[in-house]
């Protein structure tokens, strides 16, 4: 078997065996608990998954959901790689961001989604909120990634006189792009996680954090389940999905 071939196998079969084990905890927790109202069994929460993906209400939440998450993560991408690049070129602007992000970082969560709950209508608060939350991380992901560009490089360029742009375009953004979306991959999921942490605070109506406090308040919790199930799922496809783009753009690079 070639190394291709080997690293092709293991990459699938280690996250299935990392996913039978938890299934595998789950089923025996369980099953030891014997309330399916305080923990179901993986097969009834599979179940209900399957009965949800017949729903356009859920089909609806879900896309809900996903459009959130896009455009905020887009949003906090932007943001994020714009003040890096402001924050290497220009110190005095790394001086004035530097403690904005700290700040922005040091505020808890949950505070930030209470506030902007009040602040703002029920749709569009859980944008918001994953835009605050998400960008102090993206922009320290992205600022490294800059500092990491090869020193000898850079000083080759400012001997041949290449004009900031050149520099920008044809230097730093090709030599960032796994660190860029390394970072972007690492961070859709915790979007989606504090998009649908915000729908559930809201109760923003057709979302999926809308059916998990309905679920949670009608004590379904198998339907719960079912929902966490579909986040999972949504995270991990839009997280694949980014490494994939990463890896097209890194081998034409």
């Amino acid at each position: 078997m070639s190394a291709k071939a080997k690293k092709i196998l293991s990459d699938i079969l280690y996250p299935l065996a990392v996913v039978a084990a938890v299934v595998g905890i789950w089923a025996i927790a369980a099953a030891a608990m014997g309330v399916s109202m305080i923990l179901p069994t993986p097969a009834e929460a599979v179940r209900e998954f399957f009965a949800y993906l017949g729903s356009s209400s859920f089909w609806h939440a879900v896309g809900n959901t996903a459009w959130r998450a896009a455009y905020s993560f887009v949003i906090s991408f932007v943001l994020a790689l714009a003040f890096a690049i402001l924050s290497h070129f220009f110190k005095t602007a790394e001086r004035l961001i530097r403690p904005f992000v700290a700040i922005i970082r040091a505020i808890p969560t949950m505070a930030v989604i209470l506030i902007l709950i009040i602040c703002l209508n029920s749709r569009l608060a859980p944008a918001v909120v994953a835009i605050i939350v998400i960008f102090p991380t993206m922009y320290s992901s992205f600022f490294a990634a800059i500092r990491g560009v090869d020193p000898k490089l850079v000083q080759m360029s400012k001997v041949y006189s290449v004009s900031p742009k050149d520099s920008l375009f044809k230097l730093y953004l090709p030599n960032m792009a796994e660190g860029l979306f390394e970072g972007s991959a690492s961070g859709i999921s915790l979007n989606i996680k504090l998009v649908i942490a915000a729908e559930v605070q809201a109760q923003t109506m057709s979302s999926l954090g809308n059916l998990m406090y309905n679920a949670k308040w009608m004590l379904e919790t198998e339907k719960l389940f079912a929902l966490t199930i579909a986040a999972v799922i949504l995270s991990v496809a839009c997280e694949w999905l980014i490494r994939l783009i990463g890896r097209a753009v890194i081998r034409w690079k």
